[in-house]
């Protein structure tokens, strides 16, 4: 069965990769496929609150830096985009992190574009329920098209 290498708090999503064959591997050398499932760990201190989105993302590329692998999947919630818009913006296009923890999930939204540089087919999931995470991380891993270097999928 195929390799992964995980990164984020366990639960729900790394349990259905598991139950779908996926062998969790301790480093990506041997995995086809890396996971960073960021989240929200509800710190009151703001250092301590971005280690759950920027320090997993930080601890991931360390690794895709080391060793090459065929897909990178992260997947964040609609943190960085759901906060409230500037003053004076008609329109709610584009970044509007919603406080600290939005801040850390553009980031690592923005940082999964390191592994499309060094030729990684990057995916990044923009979906805050664990039900629909799961459901758009099988869509995704079915219709996985490697000619497409980056993709960014969220609920319509």
């Amino acid at each position: 069965m195929p390799n992964l290498r995980y990164f984020g708090r366990g639960g729900s999503v790394l349990e259905h990769l598991q139950s779908n064959g996926w062998t969790v591997v301790d480093t990506n050398k041997k995995a086809e496929l890396m996971v960073v499932e960021t989240f929200d760990n509800q710190d009151v201190n703001s250092l301590e609150r971005l280690k759950s989105t920027v320090e997993l993302m930080r601890n991931a590329l360390d690794e895709i830096e080391q060793h090459q692998l065929q897909s990178f999947i992260v997947i964040t919630d609609s943190s960085s985009v759901s906060g409230n818009p500037r003053q004076g913006l008609q329109t709610h296009d584009g970044a509007c992190p919603n406080g600290v923890h939005g801040f850390g999930t553009l980031t690592a939204e923005t940082l999964a574009r390191k592994a499309v540089q060094i030729g990684i087919c990057t995916r990044v999931l923009r979906i805050a329920e664990d039900d629909e995470k799961i459901r758009n991380l099988d869509k995704t891993l079915d219709s996985l098209d490697f000619s497409v270097s980056y993709k960014l999928i969220q609920p319509v």
